[in-house]
């Protein structure tokens, strides 16, 4: 187990959060959220608390595919994806932080 990789997989997902900006494939990015959180599941030791917070992850990230609205112009609906996408990202940089915990000192 290696929390090092596991910050490695959960780091790889910003190319899927700068798809989901743009709208693209928004269900399978989802997805693909969800299996590396599974791949990083199996990396390090699950507790409570990285159960939580990547639960809340998925949810945020499913939320945001299910609700993106391509803005067509409208400010009003570009800020509401904005600011649904920056809750994804910030449980990213939550559960980030714990794993960070876990990687032994140099």
């Amino acid at each position: 187990m290696s929390a090092q990789t596991a910050i490695e997989i959960l780091d790889s997902m910003f190319d899927l959060f700068k798809q989901m900006g743009s709208g693209i494939a928004l269900d399978l990015q989802w997805l693909a959220i969800a299996r590396r959180l599974q791949q990083v599941r199996a990396e390090v030791v699950w507790s409570a608390d990285l159960a939580f917070v990547a639960t809340k992850l998925k949810a945020h990230a499913a939320h945001y595919a299910t609700t993106y609205q391509p803005h067509g112009g409208s400010e009003r609906i570009r800020k509401a994806n904005a600011d649904t996408l920056d809750k994804v990202v910030a449980h990213y940089s939550i559960l980030r932080a714990h794993l960070e915990q876990q990687v032994p000192a140099s």
